[in-house]
């Protein structure tokens, strides 16, 4: 009993002289030996101005990242990443013996996503790799092992804020799987689904926008595997999530053309979700979402494009013209079909939205122009011609050659061989 008590002693002992010497090691030694270096980086964004690329012969499969500043495209079996400015290549990715099947970048930073079908006897097997363009960086998934013979990736939603990768992966005519990856890159399989669903990813959340075709569009939360649908029962075509996790979906007729186009976020009420009303049904390949937010309708046959809602979320429509307003000295208007989205000024007057609604302010002030309102609107058929719903034109950016996309700052389309970015006006 004696030697118990001797030993419990000396370790509390012991351990009173370890806390005593680790108090003062760490409160008094070591603040006071402390030496920190800080260094600033300091980097020149580049300028949004025109740009423009030639593209070899052959090349197809074109993504561009989301600033304009880089571009990838298939030529030859390989991936060739190419910077825009220098006209240098930059990257020559190979698929090591399979056939890269999908290719695209980043929403938000200068990262190309890809994938490989590999060949793997009578089963099949894909690799999705990331090339981080700044700081020359590779970066592989484990491979996806165990699908059926010649299976491929369509389609991959990455988030770079959750780091959550959904891959889609053809496994037959008709048929996909949809799978997970999560941020320690462990592998599930989410379920399996018709080839026809569109897939989505918010970004800063863990959840999966899906649309199985002639169905509701659902959302699935990543953690808890618990799904749910966006409020608008009749809103039911899954178009984009743009970069505030806004969800776009799409009213359509008979024909399945959109007629109008609604837009909210996951967990709110049908009622939170605004509306853009289109002139007339369009194809969903026909209009393009942007990361911040605008939305366009390409018309492929005039090649022109029309923003029918800006990144501010306000109509993009130009001013009444100067003969529906009877020749009002001092009205400004705007100039439609410019090649590049610029815009005319009458007299150096502002012609913005905003400038409208300031005049409309003013002239409700004066009791004058009552009569003069009132006839305008009579003109409108009893609609105010300030407002959204006024019959006026919207402002349309022209295009030649083949439209690739829409950047926030570009229209980016493929003239002959020449890849050119062109900036929009916001």
């Amino acid at each position: 009993m004696k030697k118990i008590k001797t030993i419990y002693k000396w370790i509390l002992i012991s351990v009173i002289l370890q806390t005593a010497f680790l108090s003062w090691l760490n409160y008094v030694y070591l603040p006071n030996r402390g030496h920190f270096k800080s260094t600033m980086y300091e980097m020149d964004f580049p300028a949004v101005k025109n740009r423009s690329y030639r593209l070899p012969e052959g090349a197809d499969h074109i993504s561009v990242s989301f600033d304009g500043l880089y571009a990838a495209y298939m030529l030859d079996g390989k991936l060739i990443v190419v910077d825009i400015d220098s006209g240098r290549e930059i990257r020559r990715l190979d698929s090591a013996g399979g056939v890269i099947t999908f290719n695209r970048w980043l929403p938000d930073r200068e990262m190309l996503i890809y994938a490989i079908k590999e060949p793997e006897g009578k089963s099949g097997r894909v690799r999705i790799s990331t090339y981080d363009v700044i700081p020359d960086l590779d970066r592989s998934y484990p491979d996806i092992k165990g699908l059926p013979g010649g299976s491929a990736v369509v389609g991959i939603e990455l988030s770079p804020m959750t780091n959550i990768v959904y891959p889609k992966i053809q496994t037959s005519d008709t048929r996909a799987r949809i799978y997970r990856f999560d941020i320690m890159d462990n592998l599930s399989l989410i379920f399996k689904t018709d080839l026809t669903t569109v897939i989505k990813e918010t970004l800063y959340t863990d959840n999966l926008v899906y649309q199985p075709a002639g169905e509701r569009t659902r959302v699935r939360n990543g953690q808890t595997g618990k799904t749910t649908y966006i409020p608008v029962k009749s809103a039911h075509l899954l178009l984009e999530i743009d970069g505030r996790d806004m969800i776009y979906a799409g009213i359509t007729d008979k024909s399945g053309n959109v007629t109008e186009i609604r837009y909210g976020k996951a967990g709110s009420d049908a009622g939170d979700w605004e509306s853009i009303n289109l002139d007339m049904a369009v194809s969903a390949d026909d209009i393009i979402i942007t990361p911040d937010g605008s939305v366009y309708v390409v018309d492929r046959d005039t090649r022109t494009v029309e923003c029918v809602k800006r990144g501010n979320g306000r109509k993009d429509r130009t001013d009444v013209t100067s003969d529906q307003f009877g020749g009002l000295s001092g009205q400004t208007n705007r100039a439609t079909g410019s090649d590049y989205g610029e815009s005319g000024h009458n007299g150096g007057t502002d012609s913005s939205v905003e400038a409208d609604d300031r005049k409309h302010e003013s002239y409700s002030q004066n009791s004058g122009l009552a009569d003069w309102l009132n006839g305008l609107k009579d003109r409108f058929n009893g609609s105010d011609p300030w407002s959204d719903t006024a019959p006026q034109d919207r402002r349309l950016t022209r295009y030649e050659g083949r439209l690739i996309t829409l950047l926030d700052q570009y229209i980016v389309y493929l003239d002959g061989q020449n890849l050119v970015f062109r900036t929009l006006e916001k």
